[in-house]
């Protein structure tokens, strides 16, 4: 069970849970909290609260959905918009790169996501990894992966950026 990733699943089932759990949002115990709670357990460690995941049942997922759609009902009724404010934090990153005219950080800290994610997927595929490393390396992998989504989103856009351009160009589209 080293390799489940819970918030993934926490993703699929709660998405704007899993968007509080983003440390750039400051919003992860409230998350963390509503999904204890869904468990019968109001005061859960992260820990304990990727343990119930794990072994959660149909029963369960339904209580950390509503929980979902409780939370998102809380943060509208306090004006708090997990969207809004995440597009705002990427805003700010880009901003800065702007004025601080830094082309170089981004580029080779790219180039050393991509260089690790590559050498680790090399050494996992031409190697056999020692049973007490598994974990790490897969922890490591894990890790990598995220990153490498993050680089190629910052290249490339995100597909969720993509999917409202082309929303608003086809609502420009229509209107002409």
């Amino acid at each position: 069970m080293g390799d489940f990733d819970w918030k993934k699943a926490v993703n699929t089932i709660a998405p704007s849970l899993a968007k509080a759990l983003a440390p750039e949002l400051g919003l992860a115990g409230i998350a963390i909290r509503a999904i204890g709670q869904a468990f019968g357990m109001p005061d859960a460690t992260e820990q304990q609260v990727s343990e119930a995941i794990a072994k959660a049942t149909p029963a369960d997922l339904l209580a950390i959905k509503q929980a979902d759609q409780q939370f998102e009902k809380d943060m509208a009724a306090i004006g708090v918009d997990l969207a809004k404010i995440a597009a705002e934090d990427r805003a700010n990153a880009r901003d800065r790169e702007i004025k601080t005219g830094d082309t170089w950080t981004p580029r080779i800290l790219a180039a050393v996501v991509v260089i690790g994610y590559l050498s680790v997927q090399w050494y996992i595929l031409s190697h056999i990894v020692p049973q007490e490393m598994r974990e790490i390396v897969l922890r490591s992998m894990g890790t990598l992966d995220m990153a490498l989504g993050l680089v190629l989103g910052y290249y490339f856009g995100s597909s969720a950026g993509s999917a409202r351009k082309d929303v608003v160009i086809g609502h420009l589209s229509t209107e002409q």
